[in-house]
């Protein structure tokens, strides 16, 4: 499950535009499986596998661009992507480990600024578990295959949580 002791990071005032590069190399290497497949919370984003795959070098510059994410939307409403074009607005906060932050797995941050918050992200994962869940996972929250936060199609899902955390 998280097999390294990678810390909790939070880059701020992230372009929408690099937030879609972040999804799009989330995507890349679909349908093959590898590590860098991005797992999500907070957002919820639909992919076309058939689209171009983003390409990127060893430093996150985007050498070629994905076509992939078709949506993307917070859960709070706000719309970052829409028919595969970064919709205008202000800029989002992400929240990551600081490995992923620092370009590792080449996702396409390039030398963003961030700042590591103190807590691994097993110890958060912890701390939520032991927490606001009382150690019971509840199926109907976090059924089998996942909740919808990434799906294969044009439109994501819309989010159901009401905007709280997902794990």
């Amino acid at each position: 499950m998280a097999a390294f002791a990678n810390q909790v990071a939070v880059v701020p005032e992230v372009p929408r535009d690099q937030v879609k590069e972040l999804l799009e190399h989330g995507v890349s290497a679909l349908p093959n499986a590898d590590g860098a497949f991005m797992q999500v919370g907070g957002v919820n984003f639909a992919y076309d596998p058939d689209g171009t795959a983003q390409e990127v070098d060893e430093d996150g510059e985007v050498l070629t661009e994905g076509t992939r994410v078709r949506s993307a939307v917070l859960h709070d409403g706000t719309v970052i992507v829409e028919d595969g074009e970064v919709a205008d607005g202000d800029p989002v906060s992400v929240a990551t480990n600081d490995f992923s932050a620092g370009g590792g797995d080449s996702y396409p941050f390039r030398g963003a600024d961030f700042t590591v918050v103190g807590s691994t992200y097993q110890a958060a994962l912890e701390a939520r578990l032991t927490g606001s869940l009382e150690g019971v996972v509840p199926e109907a929250d976090y059924p089998e295959g996942g909740s919808g936060r990434i799906v294969e199609g044009d439109e994501a899902t819309e989010p159901e949580d009401g905007g709280r955390p997902v794990v």
